[in-house]
């Protein structure tokens, strides 16, 4: 048998949905505020760095306020990417992308700003996800399909992942970004998707070096055909294959997956009833892993 880094599925879904500042951990975290909304949590050395940008923040003790003029969304926009790119110059953000995120009190609500996606982590920002379960039967019994991220990644590099998942850019609806994501992660046509409908969403969050990892994940699962073989498209991904649903737990608790795509899984074989209802855990699933 494996060796497990997680003793259980509720273990796994712990470190990957609760920060470790919550049970005393790790020093505190400071609010990051946009107007009235607290938007992000930033770690106390890294609010320092901000003190070099008098005109953007309001360092304090206790929090920090976003003070860009003009007070607008561009305002507050512009004045972050010259941060953004100025913390990249110096090392302090890595995997720049090229591609703003949206910020906004709740997801669908009116935008505050838009920043570069590599600073969400800094920032302690909640980022929005779309992601697919891709599964299948082969011989009568449940597959799924895992992709495993390229060695060349920026994060979780060599990590095994989701058949489908990407950040939701800031202007693309979540349908759009899974059709995106599913084209170039997988080589899955928009025709095998119609059917394909946002069955709800997971949350993660949990310490990372640079930060705190925040996110949304809105889920999606896709039965295959038995002969459909994924192609991934845009080098992101080292191989995917298809494992049956006892090895894919396998994976999970010895720590083989992402703890983003680890949970998305969960919550895909939650669905499977690789967990039934009568489980002494599967409540405590649930609750953890609700946005």
């Amino acid at each position: 048998m494996r060796p497990r880094q997680h003793a259980d599925l509720l273990a796994f879904a712990r470190a990957a949905c609760t920060h470790a500042s919550q049970s005393g951990n790790e020093l505190p975290v400071l609010p990051f505020y946009v107007r009235e909304h607290v938007v992000g949590w930033l770690r106390p050395s890294f609010a320092d760095q901000l003190r070099r940008w008098p005109h953007v923040f309001e360092v304090a003790a206790a929090y920090v306020r976003l003070a860009a003029q003009p007070d607008t969304p561009q305002g507050r926009s512009a004045a972050l990417e010259e941060v953004a790119r100025a913390l990249a110059r110096d090392g302090l953000l890595r995997g720049w992308r090229d591609e703003k995120v949206s910020v906004a009190p709740r997801y669908g609500e009116p935008e505050l700003f838009r920043i570069e996606r590599c600073a969400s982590r800094r920032f302690g920002l909640t980022a929005y996800a779309a992601h697919l379960n891709g599964f299948t039967r082969r011989k009568g019994l449940v597959h799924a399909w895992i992709s495993r991220r390229s060695p060349a990644k920026d994060i979780d590099p060599g990590k095994l992942d989701t058949l489908v998942g990407g950040r939701i850019a800031a202007g693309l609806s979540v349908d759009e970004t899974l059709r995106k994501e599913a084209w170039e992660e997988a080589g899955i046509a928009p025709a095998l998707l119609a059917g394909v409908n946002c069955l709800g969403a997971v949350r993660t969050e949990y310490s990372v070096p640079e930060g705190l990892h925040r996110e949304v994940i809105f889920v999606h699962d896709l039965w295959l055909p038995e002969d459909f073989q994924p192609v991934n498209q845009d080098g992101e991904v080292s191989e995917i294959r298809c494992l049956p649903v006892e090895e894919v737990l396998q994976e999970l608790l010895a720590g083989e997956f992402a703890l983003d795509a680890g949970v998305v899984m969960i919550d895909g074989l939650l669905r499977l009833g690789a967990v039934l209802p009568e489980d002494s855990q599967y409540l405590d699933l649930l609750r953890l892993m609700k946005p």
